[in-house]
């Protein structure tokens, strides 16, 4: 369980990344709300780090134009 969820974060993360570099600011907001969905319905009773690591990804698309 816990390598699937570490396995799911690194793809978020890279994923974001991507959305980041390539869509802007609203692109990645995009990525991190699909991501979230995909999240929960992986991991239903992992809500809690679903939102932790949603949180995380927008503060990432916070600093997409710094």
């Amino acid at each position: 369980m816990l390598k699937k969820l570490g396995f799911f974060l690194f793809a978020m993360g890279v994923s974001a990344s991507y959305a980041m570099a390539g869509g802007g600011e609203q692109a990645c907001y995009a990525q991190c709300d699909d991501n979230l969905d995909q999240c929960v319905v992986d991991h239903p009773t992992s809500t809690g780090a679903c939102t932790k690591i949603h949180s995380i990804c927008y503060e990432r698309c916070d600093h997409v134009n710094d």
